[in-house]
């Protein structure tokens, strides 16, 4: 996966710290009223404590 260079990065969902390109770097996707929503993580620690939203 190549990221775009031109935005800035995007905020850990759990902890709101930067998500820099890393080896370390989690991203879950999902599809919400027929889109696809990207949740970033800057740590499989962060991912781990995020709790999803619930399911209607």
């Amino acid at each position: 996966m190549i990221d775009s260079l031109d935005e800035e990065p995007p905020e850990c969902r759990q902890c709101g710290w930067s998500v820099e390109p890393a080896s370390e770097r989690r991203v879950v996707t999902t599809v919400e009223d027929g889109t696809a929503v990207h949740r970033h993580f800057c740590s499989t620690e962060c991912l781990e404590r995020w709790e999803p939203p619930a399911s209607d």
